[in-house]
């Protein structure tokens, strides 16, 4: 591997999935140290694990309260764009901690880096863990003139003739590997978002920066998560729901956003509907709540965070 990486992750009283996932990062041949490890104010063993588990291997930083996913990762990213010498990498990885990579990850990224000077956010392709050969994430595309967006080959098995490199307009933090000089340019993660959405905002910004984003397919990793349940925690559905349509308040402009907003209340019925008829009754308020507080809240576009 030519090119210097440093890895970043995030745990949260999930102790055995990030010991799995560091692992698998150094079995792929990244250099001990260069991981970086927040634990996110967890309240079991964990950094007592991970201390044991690794040692010096990792950078553990464990901060007293939850961050949120942006706030540790930016925690993170600060503390490994400040280093100097042989400390300084040229790129960073936010990995979740739910993922495990495959062993010949870093030379493929490593090789797409190589073939694509001009990309300096790159993807791996991603897979659900329990079906090792169906996509979760490629990435996506915008609809023209939107910032509505479709998912290319979401929850397909790979297929035959799939490129080494596919370009994209947004790519799924779950892992991103991402050019300093991008943070240098536009800043690092917007942590009004907490958790979900942050992503899109920081491709959308870095795209119109000029920066161009892509998906390396012959790197690969492999997401625990489940394609037939999903994510039914109301946490995660609010935050979700809101945080999309803060996205489209903060970025979007003229008749773009009333179209949004027909696109976010067409999609709040369906929910709705879908929720009912499978009898997840309290995901319906908690919904209607954060679509709600997305629209009607606090204009995000005079809170900037960057």
């Amino acid at each position: 591997m030519t090119s210097v990486i440093d890895c970043i992750t995030i745990n949260w009283n999930l102790a055995d999935e990030t010991l799995a996932c560091v692992q698998s990062l150094l079995d792929a041949g990244v250099e001990p140290g260069r991981i970086w490890v927040v634990d996110n104010g967890s309240q079991d063993d964990s950094v007592a694990r991970l201390e044991a588990t690794f040692g010096d291997r990792i950078r553990l930083l464990a901060e007293p309260e939850n961050l949120g996913f942006a706030g540790g990762n930016n925690r993170a990213i600060a503390a490994a764009l400040a280093e100097e010498g042989e400390h300084r990498a040229e790129w960073l990885l936010l990995i979740n901690n739910d993922t495990v990579v495959a062993p010949d990850f870093f030379d493929r990224l490593d090789e797409a880096i190589q073939a694509h000077p001009d990309v300096r956010i790159l993807a791996p392709l991603i897979l659900y863990h329990d079906e090792p050969a169906r996509i979760w994430s490629l990435g996506d595309r915008r609809l023209d003139g939107t910032l509505i967006t479709r998912s290319l080959l979401r929850d397909q098995l790979i297929p035959d003739d799939l490129p080494r490199f596919v370009t994209v307009d947004f790519l799924n933090m779950c892992a991103m590997l991402i050019h300093r000089s991008v943070f240098e340019r536009i800043g690092l993660l917007d942590e009004a978002y907490f958790m979900y959405a942050e992503d899109a905002d920081f491709c959308l910004r870095a795209s119109r920066a000029g920066f161009r984003l892509g998906c390396a397919t012959e790197a690969r990793i492999w997401h625990k998560v489940s394609r037939s349940t999903g994510v039914y925690d109301p946490r995660a559905r609010s935050w979700r729901t809101h945080n999309q349509i803060r996205f489209y308040r903060q970025h979007a402009s003229g008749m773009h956003r009333p179209l949004l907003w027909g696109f976010t209340t067409l999609r709040l019925g369906m929910l709705t509907v879908k929720d009912l008829l499978h009898g997840r009754w309290r995901l319906v308020p908690v919904t209607w709540k954060a679509w709600w507080s997305g629209w009607f809240g606090d204009d995000p576009r005079s809170n900037d965070a960057r």
